[in-house]
């Protein structure tokens, strides 16, 4: 992020993350401070940045490198700050009942658009490894559009709307129902 900032190049964030690890050892290594740095210094990076939720985004890692001018997310990608298993141990006591709370929780990236948590969602097949080379090349070049669109965006505007949505984000799963469903930018 300092490296971007110094130079003065656009940043991009690729999100593919299990968690982190919940246990006392993790605790004592203070994630959560590096997790809150992290947040805040992407927050107030004043270069362009893309954030792409590439498969599951879990935990404080994932909302950590999430905050960003412009959000992409794969067909398959999801984010969520605890795995919908972990929840339904919690809610139910059996990690059973996960693939109901998916659904209720609108962690999926057709969720994520309705409700404006992200911008685009990068078409694949059933499997993108299946096509490894022209998913990547799809991917590449909605990044490329998106630190585009992003750097045509004066930087208070970009600063303000990045802080702004990312505030936004823990209140737009619980309103997902309410929000009217915005239209993807075409798929390549």
């Amino acid at each position: 992020m300092q490296l971007a900032e110094e130079l003065g190049v656009p940043l991009v964030t690729v999100i593919d993350t299990a968690g982190a690890e919940l246990s006392r050892r993790a605790e004592e290594g203070a994630m959560a401070g590096e997790i809150a740095r992290c947040i805040r210094d992407l927050l107030s990076l004043e270069v362009p940045t893309v954030s792409v939720l590439l498969g599951q985004g879990t935990g404080g890692a994932a909302l950590a490198l999430l905050p960003a001018d412009r959000i992409l997310a794969a067909h398959d990608g999801w984010l969520c700050p605890l795995p919908p298993e972990g929840a339904s141990a919690i809610l139910h006591r059996t990690t059973g009942r996960a693939a109901e709370l998916v659904a209720g929780q609108g962690i999926r990236a057709a969720d994520l658009l309705r409700c404006g948590a992200i911008d685009h969602i990068v078409a694949d097949t059933a499997d993108a490894g299946l096509e490894p080379d022209r998913f990547s090349i799809r991917v590449s070049a909605a990044i490329q559009r998106e630190v585009m669109v992003a750097s045509r965006i004066p930087a208070a505007t970009r600063l303000r709307d990045r802080t702004e949505r990312f505030e936004r984000l823990g209140q737009a799963s619980a309103a997902t129902e309410s929000l009217p469903v915005r239209s993807p930018m075409p798929h390549l």
